[in-house]
């Protein structure tokens, strides 16, 4: 496993925000692809984490967005929280703020909620692989 020297940092990069970490803050007015900015990776070499595009999470938010029934931090015990059957009047966690938005949106802590059938272009998501067991 990679040492995490910020455990608490505010960005996947650091604590502090660099306008040549992240697509934020409409510096190109458009989404960019994965890999434009090296210097945000975080330091498990993951990229684009923050800005770009709000990433859908299977985390679930509640119902009311004004009254998460999922607060951050979550329960790691609470197996409901990622419950894939849930309906689509149940809101989805977003995570890592968009091209569009400011740099407190793209904060490792900055999270949203939007019902699954949502689209927008400020809007993605990232597809994880791992390898299949031997």
């Amino acid at each position: 496993m990679v040492h995490n020297p910020h455990p608490t940092r505010g960005y996947p990069w650091g604590e502090d925000f660099d306008a040549q970490s992240a697509n934020v803050e409409s510096m190109i007015g458009s989404t960019s692809a994965v890999g434009c900015w090296p210097r945000g990776a975080s330091v498990y070499g993951c990229e684009e984490m923050s800005g770009n595009v709000w990433e859908w999470t299977r985390s679930l938010w509640g119902v009311e967005w004004a009254r998460p029934d999922f607060n951050y931090p979550y329960d790691v015990n609470d197996a409901r929280r990622e419950n894939l059957d849930a309906g689509s009047n149940v809101l989805r966690v977003l995570r890592g703020g968009s091209w569009l938005d400011r740099r407190d949106y793209a904060r490792c802590a900055a999270r949203d909620g939007l019902r699954p059938y949502y689209r927008n272009f400020s809007v993605g998501f990232r597809v994880v692989l791992r390898p299949s067991p031997v």
